[in-house]
Formats: structure tokens, sequence, C-alpha cells
């Protein structure tokens, strides 16, 4: 605090104080300064200031331009990101919805090829069991034709190709 004291102390007796050149900030450019009397330094060194000030604004503007530019293509980019996103999650529910659609329609032809298993298993049970039924009514059927040529020949042998006792009677008088 001491030595802020005695700094405002010697700055208020100008003891302290810089030289007259030391104040004024050099603002000196290559640029050609505007027309002023040439006795007028404090006035060329507004017009530099001024000239500087604008600089600075011009790029102030030009990089705030720039930047808004910036800022408007990610936007637009990143509204193109957000429709392809959109269009590829619709696509997705799509392609689920084809899924699950298939996979329904496999399920049901899973079903339907059980079902006719079922059947063909049922079918061929019925088919070896009518087999059987056939292979025993031909057995029967070929038991019956012979017991059928057993009595036919009994018939012919027995009572018609024997002689009757009146027949031999007749043809031997």
């Amino acid at each position: 605090m001491q030595w802020l004291r005695e700094h405002m102390r010697n700055h208020m007796s100008g003891s302290g104080a810089l030289d007259p050149d030391e104040k004024v900030l050099n603002f000196q450019r290559t640029r050609a300064a505007p027309a002023t009397p040439p006795d007028s330094d404090p006035v060329r060194l507004v017009y530099q200031a001024a000239d500087m000030i604008r600089e600075a604004q011009d790029r102030a503007a030009h990089l705030e331009a720039r930047a808004e530019e910036l800022v408007k293509r990610a936007i637009e980019k990143l509204q193109i990101a957000e429709d392809r996103i959109r269009a590829a999650e619709v696509e997705q529910r799509a392609a689920e919805a084809g899924l699950n659609e298939a996979g329904a329609r496999a399920q049901a032809a899973e079903k339907a090829l059980q079902r006719a298993q079922s059947r063909i298993a049922t079918a061929e049970a019925q088919l070896a069991a009518a087999e059987l039924r056939a292979r025993t009514a031909e057995a029967r059927a070929a038991e019956t034709e012979n017991a059928l040529r057993r009595i036919e020949h009994a018939i012919r042998t027995q009572i018609i190709e024997t002689p009757r006792p009146a027949a031999r009677r007749s043809a031997a008088a």
C-alpha cells in the first residue's frame, strides 16, 4: 500500500511523470493518412487511430461474417445429417417390419409343414393298415378260392363223374 501512495504522490506532483512523447502511442501505419495539415500531429494521430479502429472493425466484421457462414454451413450439414438419420431410422423400421413379417410367415410355414407331416404320418399309417387288410383279404380270397376248387373237384369226382348205380344198370341192360 505504501508503494501505491508514493506512486500517487509522485504522479500528482509531476516528478515521476512521463515524457509527453511517451504518453502518446505510435499508431503510424504504412497506409497514407488523409489529407491533413502537416503541422497538426495530434489530428494526424487521431486519423491514424480512427483508421486502425476501422480496420479492426472491418476485420471483426469479416471474421463475424465468416463465423456466421461457418455456423450456417454447420447447421446445414447438421440438418442434412439429421435428415439422413431420420431416413435411416425409417428404413430400419421398415426392415424390422419386413423381418417380423418374414418371421411370421416362416412360423406359419413351419406350422403348415408340421401339420402336413402329421397328415402324411397319419396317411402312411392308414396306408399300412389298408395294405395289411388287403393282404389279409387276398389271403382269405386265396383260401376261399382253394376251398371252392376243392369243393368243385369233390363235386366232379364224387357226384358227376362217378357212375350212378341206376345208370350203370341201364347201361348194362
